[in-house]
């Protein structure tokens, strides 16, 4: 079980790295702690495109951090080399040259190149990623993550039945479409098909824990690279009967026994397990959430939530968190923390970890509440109840430091006293409060599902937020800047905030569609609408961010016949070139929890007015 790996201790930091070239100088000193982030490679993707080849790649935050501005790219068809000079005022290039050749780029600084980068290409204008044989199966969620270190992302996919009676499955792909392992998570994962996620009674055999594959609202699996080696960790929440790729079972002295197992991610065999605290075995079956957190703002912790409500009463939840580290042998216990009954703090179907202060520390962020790093509660929103939704991010350039933006449901008999809130992410003050209809009647009239942020309208400053009220003769409805205050009768759809074209405003990712907002009209435009694919729970992919190519983001669907996975980039021109968004902080954790999707955001403003972002406190391991 425990197979330790020796741990490397070269590092880069942020002003080390540039292709394996230059060296190191000596100074740039950073108040905040520099965290050990992904080392990753170029990205470079070649994409068929208007008679000619989409070429995009990655500026990485290590570069920017260094270089800034002062960095520049040659583009090779073969051993030709396509540019005049280096690109400097983006990370794309468009060749209609004739002859073929395979591409690549080459970073340049103060006139001296770099190592070359291929390019992966996407034939098809998409990579598709044949899925091993499961019938009645389908793909909830991923998690990108380098599995083997060599700079590339894999992806590890959660497979759920769609009949009561067949174990959620654990499988890792290469994006070129090489299937790498599968764990079968075993009896304790049997998918809990037409009910409502935490509210379903358990199967017998698992009650008083959670359905350890996730659905719904949960996930109970997260991919990261905790021991610093370089190659991400699969973890999961496992029970007897789990089954590893080696063939290894996990066997307990009950099937409501689980566990927390860290999973290799190159190879898909336990390395290392915990077991999952009985605080709520009282209570009946609990949802779950993993991600990621660096709580001492340079070495990423693995963060698990329990949840429960079943047994509760008028909309009360139970919650607790811990928080654990792995060093390449042993997964150990950092905290524990039940979050007080009588506090006020009330459970959303998401969590989200991000360093509300900007002390460079992150903080776990659940809805109408915050953690400190250290397993103390931070604040809670007051007034405010059960959401669904909540986001965090620098959504007004001219506030200092984060906002929220959350909504509130009317549920299991709970009236709230407010349809949604715009708030302080540091401190928890509202700062805008929506009002409820004043005739409302009954639940529905005031029970908001569903919210969104994004900057859709470039004639105002700062990003905008709505909800899935319809009804536009609502007080609460609409769409609001954060500065201007309503600013649309009508809202866009209130699914994914996505950046997609080539300006830095947001677009709207919908099922698998992405649309342009048009403030002027107050009507959408579908700008991307691939054929033969799906959407899953929700309405959502089960992926989508910025895994290739220059910082824009792409998506992961599923084909209609559930056999394959492809991945959609875009291949609009841009003139906006910023460090890949997969090395920002807050955006990266972003990924780690998948449950009840959610936006991603960066923790610096990104909107039309945005000019230059500010550099990254980072550093890499050597490959």
């Amino acid at each position: 079980m425990r197979t330790a790996r020796r741990r490397r201790t070269v590092f880069l930091t942020a002003a080390a790295l540039f292709a394996g070239l230059f060296s190191a100088p000596g100074g740039h000193a950073a108040e905040r702690p520099r965290r050990v982030v992904e080392n990753l490679d170029r990205g470079l993707v070649a994409v068929p495109s208007d008679g000619g080849t989409f070429l995009s790649w990655r500026l990485l935050g290590t570069e920017y951090a260094r270089h800034g501005d002062a960095i520049g790219f040659n583009v090779y068809k073969g051993r030709k080399r396509l540019t005049r000079a280096p690109i400097t005022r983006s990370t794309t290039y468009r060749d209609t040259s004739p002859g073929t050749g395979a591409y690549s780029v080459r970073a340049v600084v103060d006139g001296r190149e770099g190592k070359p980068a291929s390019a992966l290409a996407l034939g098809q204008g998409y990579a598709e990623i044949p899925l091993a044989a499961a019938d009645g199966y389908t793909v909830q969620h991923a998690w990108p993550g380098d599995l083997d270190g060599d700079g590339r992302y894999e992806l590890v996919v959660s497979r759920l039945a769609q009949t009561r009676d067949r174990p959620d499955l654990l499988e890792a792909y290469t994006l070129t479409g090489e299937r790498l392992w599968r764990v079968d998570l075993g009896p304790g994962s049997y998918t809990q098909v037409g009910g409502n996620g935490a509210n379903d009674p358990a199967p017998a055999a698992i009650s008083g824990s959670t359905p350890i594959g996730g659905y719904r609202n949960d996930d109970n699996v997260t991919v990261f690279d905790l021991d610093g080696d370089g190659r991400a960790e699969v973890l999961a929440h496992t029970a007897s009967g789990t089954t590893f790729a080696d063939g290894t079972r996990v066997t307990a002295d009950s099937p409501a026994r689980q566990f927390v197992s860290v999973v290799d991610g190159a190879t898909g065999t336990e390395r290392d397990r915990q077991p999952v605290p009985d605080d709520f075995a009282a209570d009946g079956p609990s949802g779950g959430h993993f991600g990621v957190a660096y709580l001492d703002g340079v070495h990423p912790s693995l963060v698990t939530k329990l949840v429960t409500r079943v047994g509760a009463r008028r909309g009360a939840f139970r919650v607790l968190f811990q928080t654990w580290d792995f060093d390449g042998t042993d997964l150990t216990l950092r905290w524990k923390y039940v979050v007080p009954a009588d506090s006020g703090a009330t459970s959303f179907h998401q969590i989200r970890t991000v360093d509300v202060d900007l002390d460079g520390k992150d903080e776990i962020a659940d809805g109408n509440y915050v953690v400190n790093g250290d397993g103390t509660l931070r604040y809670v929103v007051d007034g405010a109840g059960h959401g669904d939704r909540f986001h965090i991010a620098d959504l007004d350039p001219g506030r200092p430091g984060l906002e929220g933006f959350a909504i509130q449901q009317a549920e299991l008999g709970v009236v709230p006293n407010f349809p949604w809130y715009y708030y302080d992410a540091d401190t928890g003050e509202r700062l805008v409060t929506g009002q409820h209809p004043a005739d409302w009647e009954n639940d529905t009239d005031i029970d908001v599902g569903r919210g969104s942020t994004g900057d859709i309208d470039p004639g105002h400053r700062g990003y905008e937020y709505w909800t899935s009220t319809a009804d536009v003769t609502a007080p609460g409805a609409g769409v609001r800047n954060v500065r201007d205050g309503k600013v649309a009768a009508t809202t866009p759809s209130v699914n994914f905030r996505i950046w997609w074209d080539g300006d830095k405003g947001s677009e709207l990712l919908d099922f698998t569609h992405v649309s342009d907002w048009d403030p002027a009209t107050e009507t959408s435009t579908r700008i991307f609408d691939p054929a033969g694919v799906v959407s899953g729970a929700r309405n959502a992919t089960p992926y989508y961010g910025d895994i290739l190519g220059d910082w824009r983001e792409e998506i992961l669907t599923e084909t209609a016949d559930h056999t394959a996975l492809r991945l959609h980039t875009t291949t609009e021109p841009t003139g906006t070139r910023l460090y890949t968004l997969a090395h920002n902080p807050a955006y990266r954790l972003g990924w780690t929890v998948r449950g009840y999707l959610q936006s991603t955001y960066t923790d610096y403003y990104l909107g039309t007015e945005t000019r230059r972002v500010p550099r990254p406190a980072i550093s890499v391991r050597s490959r």
